[in-house]
């Protein structure tokens, strides 16, 4: 009955928070703002989707994968604890300090679905043999996404307008930073082939590529846009990584029956 009732908890936790973190903190408005423009006149829209990729894609994807056979996919707590780490550099490297709250708050709820979790003993295990081509996708937009980090944590540090692209009293600038740092951060989580390294690929595959329509469907000069060169590279990376996680492959065993029977 202990077993039934901490699972139950686990997915209890990990819908609440999905929730408040589409709704609450305007994860899902923000990425349709950021396709739209329409709930800010398209005055934001690239700065938007970024506070939407992180908060209505990938911090959401991570929990709400916990919500079937939790024990097969650890890697969306590791997700969770991961976007925790991403907003903590983005807040220190744009010094605004509020993010390393907001950090704090998301790995709070890391460490609490990870005691909650049924696999929890395999969250620092990774498979057998790394991924190479999430090796090769990571090396690939390494450059590109510090770069974009280091651009957008400056922006932050001398803010650059607009002044209104603000969620719940945090800029958006930093969020772009942290955007930068996640999508690169996942993949090399993904290339680990921890149980569920899906998750945290798909996500960043996602979340690149709302940030790479964004900028085509925005102006080249709208604030944080790389322009539409970028942008393209972006989608076509951003496709080629989502192509990549349905390659067939032997499953792992890095959770095996009898770890997931003890852990439950």
């Amino acid at each position: 009955m202990a077993r039934i009732s901490r699972t139950t908890w686990l997915k209890t936790a990990a819908l609440v928070v999905a929730f408040a973190s589409l709704t609450i903190n305007f994860g899902l408005i923000d990425l349709i703002d950021g396709f739209t423009g329409y709930v800010d006149q398209a005055r934001n829209q690239i700065l938007d989707v970024g506070w939407g990729a992180v908060f209505g894609v990938i911090l959401p994807l991570g929990l709400l994968t916990q919500l079937r056979r939790p024990e097969r996919r650890v890697a969306g707590i590791q997700q969770t604890a991961v976007v925790a780490l991403a907003l903590a550099l983005a807040g220190a490297a744009g010094q605004k300090w509020w993010y390393l709250a907001l950090a704090g708050g998301v790995a709070g709820v890391s460490a609490v679905l990870l005691a909650l979790h049924p696999a929890r003993q395999t969250f620092l295990a990774r498979g057998r043999h790394l991924e190479p081509m999430m090796l090769a996708l990571a090396a690939v937009a390494a450059v590109p996404s510090l770069s974009y980090a280091w651009r957008m944590a400056s922006a932050q540090r001398r803010d650059l307008p607009p002044a209104d692209a603000v969620s719940n009293g945090l800029h958006h600038w930093t969020v772009m930073a942290a955007l930068a740092f996640l999508v690169l951060l996942l993949v090399l989580l993904a290339a680990a082939r921890t149980s569920g390294w899906r998750i945290p690929a798909i996500s960043a595959s996602i979340a690149a590529g709302a940030w790479a329509i964004s900028c085509l469907l925005a102006p080249t000069s709208a604030a944080a846009s790389e322009g539409h060169a970028w942008a393209w590279a972006a989608l076509v990376w951003a496709v080629v990584t989502l192509a990549a996680t349905a390659r067939p492959r032997t499953r792992d065993q890095t959770v095996t029956p009898e770890v997931q029977l003890q852990a439950a």
